[in-house]
């Protein structure tokens, strides 16, 4: 059943609040809604999903010394050892980023976003620089129908990937030719990461969490429905608790 128009917004929020938990728990710090100002006109030139960058040497370990595990679908192996920068879209159902960064302006708005990152010198976006020859690779990938693996570059000598990555639904792999990490993956390992039990205890209880806005709203989702004994939770519940909770 398709959504209504007035879950749209909290439904896109609510995916896109997942993702960039799912990258949090992996490791990466996140942007989440990342706008492209301009100085005229509609004052935005494109958004990003989600902006992500994880160190080479990022780990987590907590108090009684587990290290947390991260997910081996997208953390890249650890040699060589590189500075990961992800530009990510989260979409249903289509597997494409949107259509300001496909358009002709493209490669220049993906140097834009890598430009925030702030792991590349600014020498290397200059005509014939690494670092714009990266953003015309991109770019031609996105408009690729075919993408064996998610799109990637590397700046060996600075030692950094760029992936743009898409996040979408599992089905979605029924109409497209195009690499992407579905999100039913997403939630798999949210829910394993977040289960108030074992390493994870829980947090001080409903009436205060330090998690803010959708995210709380998706945290509080899965520790009800760990605490009602739920043999399973997919991708559609999560979304119907989390959409009945939305402040209205």
């Amino acid at each position: 059943m398709s959504p209504s128009n007035a879950d749209l917004v909290p439904r896109a929020e609510t995916l896109e609040a997942l993702v960039e938990l799912y990258l949090r728990l992996n490791g990466y710090f996140c942007i989440r809604n990342y706008l492209q100002h301009r100085t005229a006109g509609f004052g935005l030139e494109t958004e990003s999903d989600v902006l992500a960058l994880r160190m080479p040497h990022q780990q987590e370990e907590l108090q009684n010394g587990r290290v947390q595990p991260n997910d081996d679908w997208l953390v890249l192996p650890t040699t060589p050892a590189m500075t990961d920068c992800v530009i990510a879209e989260v979409k249903e159902p289509a597997v494409e980023f949107n259509k300001s960064m496909r358009g002709s302006e493209g490669a220049r708005l993906i140097a834009q976003a890598l430009r925030m990152f702030g792991v590349l010198p600014d020498d290397l976006f200059k005509k014939g620089g690494r670092g714009w020859a990266v953003c015309e690779e991109l770019h031609r990938a996105l408009n690729d129908p075919d993408w064996p693996a998610i799109p990637a570059a590397m700046v060996a000598e600075e030692h950094v990937t760029i992936r743009m990555m898409v996040f979408a639904p599992r089905e979605a792999h029924l109409g497209s030719r195009r690499a992407f990490i579905d999100l039913e993956h997403v939630l798999d390992f949210v829910r394993r990461r977040m289960a108030p039990a074992g390493a994870s205890s829980e947090y001080r209880g409903p009436e205060f969490s330090p998690w803010r806005g959708t995210t709380r709203l998706i945290v509080t989702a899965l520790d009800s429905a760990h605490a009602a004994g739920a043999a399973t939770y997919q991708f559609p519940d999560l979304i119907r608790d989390v959409l009945e909770s939305w402040p209205r």
